[in-house]
């Protein structure tokens, strides 16, 4: 699997790369991550607050965050999480899972997508997840648990 749409940064990245800011002590349950998802994305009203209507609505702002009725976007759909050791704490080990499972699925662009090659890392969305060096280590190992870190990726730079 390739990574490359995920980042665990200690510094924070400019903020004119950012679409969307989410705060990590906002996403400790499953609850609360969907409301300051739906606020920081400006989901539509009828977003279902449950993984099926997350992981539709998460693809859907990636693929058009610019302008829903205009070409794909020239640049990837950029989510900065703050204090992220804090995402998904108090929830089911599996909730991340899923979590990182869903924001996968929207960042990677496959060769048959109307958008296939409008960015050149070949993803659409970015995620940097953002805390101190001793909170990375506490939320790499739970990503690592869920299966989605290699066990020797380290904090990176942000893009």
């Amino acid at each position: 699997m390739n990574w490359n749409w995920l980042r665990l940064t200690v510094p924070e990245p400019p903020g004119d790369s950012l679409s969307a800011v989410v705060r990590g002590t906002d996403c400790r349950t499953r609850a609360g991550l969907f409301s300051a998802w739906a606020r920081a994305l400006e989901f539509p009203a009828y977003f279902g607050h449950n993984w099926d209507a997350f992981h539709d609505c998460v693809s859907e702002k990636a693929l058009w965050h610019s302008d829903p009725d205009g070409p794909p976007p020239a640049h990837p759909l950029t989510i900065l999480v703050e204090d992220a050791a804090h995402l998904l704490a108090d929830a089911a080990p599996q909730d991340l899972t899923v979590l990182l499972q869903s924001l996968s699925d929207a960042a990677t662009v496959q060769d048959g997508d109307e958008d296939a090659h409008a960015y050149p890392d070949g993803f659409r969305l970015h995620l940097l997840l953002h805390d101190t060096p001793a909170g990375l280590l506490e939320l790499a190992g739970r990503m690592r648990q869920a299966g989605f870190l290699p066990s020797a990726v380290p904090p990176q730079a942000p893009f």
